[in-house]
């Protein structure tokens, strides 16, 4: 895991109420950013504050503005973000050009807001403001007459005016009265800090594939597309599919064979517990444990006569991915496509994965009173733990397990 920190400020309505939030690059003990590579900062800020955190985890219902270069703008990857909840705040530095201005006529046209940084008036940067719905002046670095100025200039043009660095009340009254609509400052609050931990790209890429291998809708085909592509997770499938534990008398060559033969829960289920297993500092008995707790859902399901058992593998594998990945359970879970069901039974212990969940952990801490499921009796609920730990140490004795 890896330490996030975002600054963000409040931007407040001329009513005192919330319009937004700027999201500003900030480290602990900072009260102002140290910036050496302005594209880097503006893409990380990016990607932490929409793909790590979330924009309703920092700004709640409100826009949250962050600040954007050139190259940065020109991405298409920025028309993927979701343009009701950010205001992309171009930098006053960002040279003025045609294919800039095409840019952002097309972001405006997919319905992002666009803030103009510290503008200030002048004949070259003139032409931004018929492509922008906010502008933002720095009150500190203007003189009252220049403000009053620019802010009877701009109320013609028809955008949104946002005084930044207000630091007394008097300054405020005195804004509003030029007609500055939003207000920024040390007046109202100052950055606050926010810290959060992000996942490093190989265990981003690991929770992706259990995403992806998880999703409601996958086909077989599919399936086999993404072990192909990785080669050490089809070796590794092969493997698993070849070995003694299951019997087959002919040899599996392939990885749609492999399917076909064992299953696509089946596959789906060994698929995520390689992924598990790469998350890296998870120690051999923690594995071993979820696939006591896996295996023990699925034979409890089965002996309830459930539909589709192999779904209650998945919910027991999943049991401790808070722990392998030290972050709330609502966060580890957040990126995978599970259905409603089986993320209740995770979290919550709601429903049947959740009873099935909540009778293997009552039998895992020795309490055979919290063991009921249906309408098992006890003697089978104990014997299907018994026989997944039994199950379960097979693997280890016959290298089944990944490493």
């Amino acid at each position: 895991m890896e330490p996030i920190f975002i600054g963000r400020q409040p931007i407040l309505d001329a009513a005192g109420g919330i319009y937004g939030y700027e999201l500003l690059h900030r480290r602990p003990g900072e009260d102002v950013a140290v910036v050496d590579d302005g594209d880097r900062v503006s893409t990380d800020m990016l990607l932490n504050a929409v793909l790590e955190i979330g924009t309703r985890q920092l700004a709640g219902p409100h826009r949250a503005f962050i600040n954007v270069t050139h190259k940065l703008l020109m991405n298409e990857g920025v028309d993927a973000l979701p343009s009701e909840r950010i205001v992309l705040e171009v930098l006053e530095n960002v040279p003025v050009d045609p294919p800039l201005l095409a840019r952002l006529e097309q972001l405006r046209s997919r319905k992002f807001e666009i803030a103009l940084d510290d503008y200030v008036c002048r004949p070259d940067r003139d032409v931004l403001i018929g492509h922008a719905d906010i502008v933002k002046l720095d009150v500190l670095a203007l003189d009252w007459t220049a403000l009053a100025h620019h802010a009877e200039a701009l109320q013609r043009r028809n955008v949104r005016l946002v005084a930044e660095k207000v630091e007394t009340q008097a300054m405020y009254e005195r804004l509003r009265a030029l007609g500055f609509g939003l207000f920024q400052g040390y007046y109202f609050a100052r950055p606050e800090l926010y810290t959060a931990r992000k996942l490093l790209p190989n265990k981003l890429v690991l929770l992706q594939l259990l995403a992806r291998v998880n999703q409601p809708d996958i086909t077989a085909e599919r399936l086999g597309e993404i072990i192909r592509a990785d080669v050490s997770l089809a070796v590794t499938v092969l493997r698993w599919a070849n070995s003694s534990i299951y019997g087959l008398r002919s040899a599996v060559e392939s990885i749609q064979r492999a399917i076909v033969v064992l299953g696509l829960q089946t596959i789906r289920n060994w698929t995520a517990l390689l992924a598990l297993a790469r998350l890296g500092a998870t120690p051999s008995e923690l594995l071993n444990v979820v696939l006591v707790r896996a295996c023990s859902c699925e034979l409890l399901a089965t002996s309830a006569e459930l539909p589709n058992s192999a779904s209650f593998f998945t919910v027991g594998l999943l049991s401790a991915l808070d722990v392998m990945l030290k972050v709330k359970m609502s966060e580890a879970l957040e990126r995978l496509q599970l259905g409603a069901a089986q993320r209740a039974g995770i979290e919550r212990h709601e429903g049947e994965f959740g009873e099935a969940l909540k009778a293997v952990l009552a039998l895992e801490a020795g309490s055979l009173a919290g063991a009921r499921f249906r309408d098992l009796p006890r003697a089978a609920i104990t014997g299907c733990h018994l026989d997944a730990i039994a199950w379960a140490d097979s693997l280890t004795r016959t290298g089944m397990l990944p490493s």
